[in-house]
């Protein structure tokens, strides 16, 4: 990213994790099919992200509601929105 001052993911689950960290989002941006979420920049970022990735039993509930998320769509997938 161009402004070092802010950050961006496209991961859901690193955008919920620094939000439950009280680091604030300051907008979401669509691309295509996949939407930006975007931070202010912090300085221990590398280590709270870090910390997502060693929580076993958070990376076990993402794991599972993929899981489920799956199972749920193979019998009845969503209508596609094209948000270009």
């Amino acid at each position: 990213m161009e402004n070092k001052e802010l950050y961006s993911t496209t991961n859901f689950q690193i955008a919920g994790w620094l939000m439950l960290n009280d680091i604030p989002l300051l907008d979401i941006k669509w691309k295509r099919r996949r939407c930006e979420f975007i931070f202010q920049d912090f300085d221990t970022r590398e280590e709270l992200i870090a910390e997502f990735f060693k929580e076993e039993k958070l990376q076990k509930w993402i794991s599972t509601t993929q899981e489920l998320k799956a199972r749920m769509y193979a019998d009845q997938p969503p209508i596609e929105f094209d948000r270009d």
